[in-house]
């Protein structure tokens, strides 16, 4: 027993000094963190100094979004006085020159305010039409913009040769027959006026009913909520993001039929199989 030795108290000692010199560690990355955080929120970054600028050529009137942009840090020497330091001051403003890739944006460079009015609002590609509307047929007047909606509508026809026809001007793949008569009408009356109901367009995006326009932004955000006092119920105009076909087919269908549009779910945007109807409003003998 005497020429043994007892190592198990060192060994707990080393272990100790191991635990204390993790603790430590972390205690100094964490402080670094803190260091990086505060100096990214104040814009700095190793004495250097937040600035936006153009990931690519920005020609002039363009609307600015976010992938439009980056944000750099320079030298104070190199900043410019002026320039912005967030991309979220320049989304949705318009460009009053062109802005060279790499340059720093300043307010000289864009408009005192974000890009409003309908051409703003129309996808790249597509088109904002404005159609005659009523309150009973906008879901009750409970449409606001943002919706998306189908377009159904409503014609009067003289026969079903011409419905037919009328559908296929819309570029509908269905065709309608001739509807049964009412129950005990007389078969001798000749038939002489139709009502023909085609679901025209599906999943399209409300713009903006009379003068309210929807408040999308650009670059990926969430569009701002609409609040109840936007509503238009007594709206006399709809405006919808079609494609340049489809404008050409809701113009025809404005001008000789009545529309009327009725809500989607926010989630829903399938294309449902919808048979169109024809039915009997006027006979004569």
């Amino acid at each position: 027993m005497a020429g043994q030795t007892i190592t198990r108290p060192r060994r707990e000692k080393t272990q100790r000094y191991v635990f204390y010199l993790g603790v430590l560690l972390a205690a100094i990355a964490a402080i670094i963190a803190f260091v990086a955080v505060r100096n990214a929120d104040s814009g700095t970054s190793g004495g250097n100094v937040a600035v936006v600028k153009a990931k690519e050529a920005i020609p002039a009137d363009t609307r600015i979004t976010a992938d439009m942009l980056e944000v750099k840090f320079v030298s104070p020497d190199e900043a410019d006085a002026d320039a912005f330091t967030s991309r979220s001051q320049l989304i949705d403003r318009v460009v009053t020159e062109d802005v060279a890739a790499g340059a720093q944006v300043l307010p000289a460079m864009v408009s005192d305010t974000a890009g409003d009015g309908l051409a703003f609002k129309v996808d790249p590609g597509m088109r904002g039409i404005s159609v005659e509307v009523q309150e009973v047929v906008t879901a009750g007047g409970n449409i606001k913009p943002g919706d998306n909606v189908d377009v159904i509508g409503v014609f009067q026809v003289d026969s079903v040769e011409a419905a037919n026809h009328l559908l296929a001007q819309f570029g509908t793949k269905y065709k309608v027959s001739q509807p049964a008569l009412p129950t005990g009408q007389d078969t001798g009356f000749g038939l002489s006026s139709f009502v023909l109901t085609v679901t025209l367009l599906q999943n399209v995006k409300v713009l903006g009913l009379a003068q309210t326009l929807t408040p999308d932004t650009a670059g990926g955000n969430l569009a701002q909520h609409v609040d109840e006092a936007d509503t238009e119920p007594g709206a006399s105009t709809a405006t919808v993001q079609v494609s340049p076909t489809q404008a050409q087919m809701l113009t025809t269908a404005d001008e000789y039929g009545i529309l009327r549009m009725d809500a989607r779910a926010v989630s829903d945007e399938a294309s449902v199989e919808i048979q169109p109807t024809l039915v009997v409003v006027g006979q004569t003998r």
